[in-house]
């Protein structure tokens, strides 16, 4: 099996509180291919330029997975891949959505359901190029348009949000104004999940990134640094999201 993929963040720093990473992924092979999308404090926007399914049900052109704790499966139907994976801020769905995020929490979307025909034409110019520096110009120059539409409270979500996943300890400072359930509240609804549950699937990203990229760095550490209390509740939470011990968890399973 053959899989490449480049993983880059948008060249515009406003993007970055809501676009987090773009996901080119491609394979070349004789076998037909699966992919997985891992638990993430991400949703997602999957291009898919080859016909393919998502959880065995034909995906949409373009399709929307939320923030999620469980896994979902690409499977193409045919021997090579063509995809790109946005991983957003659930808070980037707010914007074009009355639909509470939370709807959306571990459910798989068309996204023409959130933006419209907007996103099947950016899914058109997509297709018609190959280069990954050209995709991801068309990428940032759609989303910069729909920043247009935020608000000042959506804005501070995000960041929040995009805090946390790189923290999973981070504090939260509250005024007087303000309590902490009436915040977790009002994540929620911006967001998809409570805080505590955020932080809960932004340790398992953060542990899974650390179990692919730092290989002399011991499973001990992994779960220290990603902000476990202990071994045991490492290894049971990461066994409960991923469906294997850490210990298994290869290169293959880094997007």
């Amino acid at each position: 099996m053959q899989y490449h993929y480049e993983i880059n963040t948008p060249e515009k720093d406003e993007l970055l509180p809501y676009i987090h990473q773009y996901i080119h992924f491609s394979s070349s092979s004789k076998k037909l291919l699966q992919k997985n999308l891992w638990p993430s404090a991400n949703a997602s926007l999957i291009f898919n330029f080859k016909k393919t399914k998502l959880n065995d049900k034909l995906s949409p052109v373009v399709a929307i997975a939320g923030l999620h704790d469980v896994i979902h499966v690409i499977q193409p139907e045919e021997n090579d891949i063509d995809t790109i994976i946005v991983h957003c801020s659930p808070a980037l769905l707010t914007v074009f959505s009355t639909t509470q995020t939370s709807f959306i929490t571990n459910t798989i979307i068309d996204a023409k359901d959130i933006f419209g025909e907007t996103i099947a034409s950016l899914s058109t110019s997509l297709q018609l190029v190959k280069n990954i520096k050209a995709r991801q110009n068309l990428l940032d120059t759609f989303f910069i348009g729909l920043l247009t539409k935020t608000t000042e409270q959506t804005s501070c979500f995000a960041k929040l949000a995009k805090a946390i996943q790189s923290n999973p300890e981070y504090k939260i400072t509250l005024g007087t104004e303000i309590s902490y359930r009436h915040l977790s509240r009002m994540f929620k609804q911006i967001i998809g999940v409570n805080i505590q549950t955020y932080r809960r699937l932004a340790r398992f990203e953060l542990a899974k990134q650390l179990i692919i990229q730092e290989t002399t760095i011991s499973l001990t550490g992994v779960g220290y640094q990603s902000g476990y209390y202990d071994q045991a509740h490492f290894a049971k939470e990461f066994k409960k999201l991923s469906g294997l011990r850490a210990k298994y968890f290869g290169p293959l399973c880094s997007i």
